[in-house]
């Protein structure tokens, strides 16, 4: 069942076989000789009907948030936390990352509903405990469930100086990307200079006053372009921004009442 679902999400993502009608049409061709064009019509058929045999989009998004629901027991084992010492509901930040993810397959697909999908999936998953933030960061691969270059940091509140989203012209080295990113048409169509560029991306930043920080692209408009337009929601997003900072208010304000 798992394989199958895995398998059913590289076929979402895939390109057009574009071999399906050159064997179709060589097949017409050959419609003469003795019947030889029957077989490869028959197989560009075939493999056109494969190819709309594919998960609604409406599947996907149920597949994607089974696997972003799995971070959440991933993000508490991999810093060290027990349910018990979490004060607030976690937050759950996410968007495109083609970059720092090695060999993970990279998809990009504009729905019938018009949201932009993508894969891997950047998923940051920030907890709240007595005196500070932790947070967990990897790249999700739709295709295997894994998540990959996985990170954590944890922040004191009283550190902590901003959290917002803000518009960044962000760039990434060629040797930076994964390897399927760089063929990518869409994402070949951002590179400059041997590099990808994003020039005005839509970004969930938290900031500290050491000058650390916290980084999740959330869109970015001219890849959304590239595909054929449509949009890549940033609910959650907004949602994180409104829970952290409700925290860092209250934390805060203790600390402050208690130096009082």
């Amino acid at each position: 069942m798992e394989q199958d679902k895995r398998s059913q999400i590289k076929k979402y993502f895939a390109k057009f076989p574009k071999w399906t009608v050159v064997a179709i049409f060589f097949g017409l061709l050959l419609l003469g000789a003795k019947g030889l064009g029957i077989i490869p019509i028959a197989i560009g058929i075939w493999g056109i009907v494969a190819y709309y045999k594919k998960p609604s989009d409406a599947q996907m998004d149920a597949w994607i948030a089974e696997d972003l629901k799995n971070l959440q027991s991933k993000a508490l084992a991999k810093t060290g936390l027990d349910p018990s010492e979490l004060i607030g509901e976690s937050v759950m930040v996410y968007g495109p990352r083609f970059w720092n993810v090695g060999g993970a397959e990279v998809g990009i697909k504009k729905g019938k509903d018009d949201l932009v999908r993508f894969m891997p999936i950047g998923v940051t998953v920030i907890n709240f405990t007595q005196h500070q933030l932790v947070a967990y960061q990897c790249a999700v691969d739709l295709t295997t469930g894994n998540p990959l270059s996985e990170s954590t940091d944890e922040y004191f509140y009283r550190d902590v100086v901003s959290v917002a989203t803000q518009s960044k012209t962000m760039t990434w080295d060629k040797a930076s990307l994964a390897a399927k990113a760089q063929s990518s048409k869409p994402l070949a169509a951002l590179m400059t200079g041997g590099k990808l560029q994003f020039n005005a991306a839509e970004t969930f930043v938290l900031t500290t006053s050491g000058g650390t920080s916290i980084e999740v692209i959330l869109r970015d408009p001219q890849l959304i372009e590239k595909v054929g337009g449509g949009s890549i929601p940033t609910d959650t997003a907004d949602k994180a921004v409104q829970t952290v900072r409700k925290m860092l208010r209250e934390k805060k304000t203790a600390a402050a009442a208690a130096s009082a």
